[in-house]
């Protein structure tokens, strides 16, 4: 399928291009996603890669819970139906291509320079509302173990920073230094996960740049992140990570924002747990994801271009800074979560 906009218009039936695609600003992110202006509307194009029956898996299950968010009215930008031949939401033309389109909504995500500010308390409790929500969608069915993130061994960490290292590339010092801190973090996790915990599909990727401020009010988008976990452990991550605009292995306590966004996601009624450092087990395996998924594209991996290898060492540098103080902070963080 030819990636321009009129076979796109053409093929998801979207009317008449008003001019090119253009690129979709992803916050110093690599992109793979556009605009595209036609005669119905504006729309957002995103485009991926087959890459194996993980990719279909994910694609399946992201469908799932997004369905589900759309039927029970969360609100969010509605994606147009695929045509045959499809994955979940995505066209699958042929090959290994995947593309995607869903609805323009006009507004600034709560990570936007103009609002640099710390997230207000209305916004906080809309999306605790919100997360409560999604907790509720009785996806529980649906969240397998093959749902949840991977919790890489230390031997698999110790592997790429001695494939960076014998490459020199720039990444191996940062990662080594990381080395610890991610011993120290997977064994909380996996000492949580002991107990069994019941899992739901949850979004996977709330932060305030999948936050939409519109004039109708806000709009979770993006729900490509979506992954099974416990949800209790979803809210409190997801309370931590609000407090910063920055989209990536960092954590703030702010009362300000985790209170009300805790209250909240409670007050709808979805299940709590407990209020220590356990809760952040969450939290943990999510950065830790992060940071495996940017140190494999610092390292190439995944067909990685030129422009993701250099954002995978940027994120990686700044877990470098920021995971020991989260981990040095998790017992004071406690507190706010009684």
């Amino acid at each position: 399928m030819s990636l321009t906009a009129a076979a796109i218009a053409s093929v998801f039936g979207l009317g008449r291009p008003r001019g090119p695609l253009r690129p979709l600003a992803n916050g110093g992110q690599p992109s793979s996603g556009w605009v595209l202006t036609t005669t119905d509307g504006r729309w957002v194009v995103k485009t991926d890669r087959l890459s194996g029956a993980w990719r279909r898996r994910h694609a399946e299950r992201v469908h799932r819970l997004e369905s589900a968010a759309l039927t029970a009215g969360i609100p969010s930008p509605r994606p147009v139906e695929p045509p045959a031949p499809a994955i979940g939401y995505w066209h699958n033309p042929q090959g290994h291509e995947l593309v995607r389109v869903s609805e323009w909504l006009e507004g600034h995500d709560l990570g936007h320079p103009d609002m640099g500010a710390p997230a207000p308390t209305e916004a906080a409790g809309w999306l605790g509302t919100t997360l409560g929500r999604v907790a509720l969608l009785g996806t529980g069915r649906d969240a397998g173990p093959q749902d949840e993130p991977a919790l890489h061994p230390l031997t698999d960490w110790r592997a790429w920073v001695a494939e960076a290292e014998a490459a020199n590339y720039p990444v191996a010092a940062p990662a080594r230094s990381l080395l610890p801190v991610i011993e120290d973090a997977t064994a909380l996790v996996a000492l949580a996960l002991r107990d069994g915990p019941g899992t739901v599909l949850v979004h996977g990727d709330t932060s305030r740049a999948n936050v939409l401020r519109t004039a109708a009010g806000y709009s979770l988008i993006d729900w490509e992140g979506a992954r099974a976990d416990v949800p209790w452990w979803e809210a409190v991550n997801v309370a931590f990570r609000f407090a910063t605009p920055f989209n990536g292995p960092t954590a703030v306590g702010d009362p300000r924002v985790v209170r009300p966004l805790l209250e909240a996601y409670l007050d709808r009624g979805a299940p709590g747990g407990r209020a220590d450092t356990s809760a952040f087990a969450g939290l943990l395996r999510s950065q830790l994801t992060v940071i495996a998924w940017w140190l494999w594209q610092a390292l190439g991996h995944r067909g990685a271009n030129a422009a993701q290898r250099q954002f995978g060492l940027r994120i990686v540098a700044s877990a470098a800074e920021g995971m020991p103080h989260v981990m040095r902070s998790l017992d004071s963080w406690s507190a706010l979560l009684r």
